[in-house]
């Protein structure tokens, strides 16, 4: 009789602290989701008072423009910012609000089957060239909208928009980086991070499987499971100098959404995220060339996270990702993730953050 009370007392044991862990597991749980949401909260409100202008989201924090043609800067509006902002409209905001910023978009950006990525502010300049992976963005959104809203609004006009980017940008086989108004050429560079895998399966599986084969053959190694940033369609080669952290995290979130990402990249990403060494810049041999981490690195890691279901991974990159917001509310840039002292904030670290923190199923990006 003893045995047996012995053993009713052990499995009663075994089952308090299996209840004990199950319930902190559960708080630990809330606490986090709890964070992340107030995070989101303060994020998106510094973005709609603070970045949002009269036709997009402001490039930068600081009104203060730059005389480097390449390089957008200030007050200037990028497509970029437009396409990641209404991502997250599409998730998380109303259907006017999605609707109206999709218009504004299109009415000031749209020309000659393209969105052009950049406006100057005052003149209203518009740059005569786009970049793909922006346009492709635009009309990833349309999509995410009409699946998270249970609507086929917006189908149509994402296929005439790819229909008519195709027309412009395709080189080949290939989607190229961008096409140009004034000359009226494609690029001759493919980058892979341009290549939307899970948009492209959707409207060209021919472009969805070259693309696929040309992002996976760029591949570098099992020992930097990085991935190459150029391929040039004139020299058949794979071109990189840096790798620019970004750049091959976007290309490992396409590859995630369509079930291709390698072990060895979420390993690696889960390894550097932990440790909190996510540099924005590495050489070929794997090596940070300088040790400056990014909020969007993080965001896209944790993007990364939630899409291949590593709860680890994604909960990891939040939590360094909290670390990086401004949490005093006396500044002007509270919420943000930019930088205190200077108050230099940048809208891709904004946008792609507000993506990370918003609470996206992983199903409202399956179209």
């Amino acid at each position: 009789m003893k045995k047996v009370l012995r053993g009713l007392l052990f499995c009663l044991g075994i089952l308090l602290i299996f209840t004990n862990l199950t319930e902190t597991q559960a708080d630990n749980n809330s606490n986090f989701s709890e964070k992340r949401n107030l995070a989101y909260k303060h994020a998106k409100e510094f973005v709609d008072h603070k970045m949002l202008g009269s036709i997009g989201i402001y490039t930068n924090y600081l009104n203060k423009e730059t005389l480097q043609k390449n390089t957008a800067s200030g007050h200037q509006y990028l497509s970029e910012s437009a396409g990641l902002y209404l991502l997250d409209l599409a998730t998380t905001g109303n259907q006017a609000q999605f609707k109206k910023f999709y218009n504004t978009t299109k009415k000031n950006f749209y020309h000659d089957g393209i969105f052009v990525y950049r406006i100057d502010t005052n003149n209203r300049k518009k740059y005569q060239v786009n970049a793909t992976i922006d346009d492709l963005r635009i009309i990833k959104s349309l999509l995410v909208y009409d699946k998270v809203h249970q609507t086929d609004y917006y189908q149509h006009e994402a296929q005439q928009l790819f229909i008519k980017l195709k027309k412009k940008v395709k080189r080949g086989s290939y989607l190229t980086d961008y096409y140009s108004i004034r000359t009226k050429k494609q690029s001759k560079n493919v980058t892979l991070s341009y290549q939307d895998l899970p948009l492209l399966q959707k409207f060209d599986p021919a472009l969805y499987k070259k693309a696929l084969k040309l992002v996976t053959a760029g591949f570098i190694s099992k020992k930097v499971p990085l991935y190459q940033q150029v391929y040039n369609l004139k020299t058949r080669k794979y071109h990189t100098k840096q790798i620019v952290t970004a750049q091959s995290l976007l290309t490992m979130e396409h590859l995630a959404a369509v079930g291709k990402l390698p072990a060895a990249s979420q390993n690696w990403l889960l390894k550097k995220v932990k440790s909190k060494q996510l540099y924005n810049v590495y050489n070929y041999q794997g090596v940070a060339v300088e040790k400056n981490s990014s909020a969007s690195d993080y965001a896209l890691a944790a993007i990364i996270g939630k899409t291949v279901a590593n709860e680890e991974l994604y909960q990891e990159a939040v939590k360094k990702l909290l670390t990086l917001q401004v949490n005093d509310s006396g500044s002007p840039i509270f919420g943000s993730f930019g930088d205190a002292k200077t108050k230099q904030v940048y809208s891709f670290n904004e946008l792609l953050s507000l993506l990370a923190l918003g609470n996206i199923k992983n199903h409202d990006f399956s179209y």
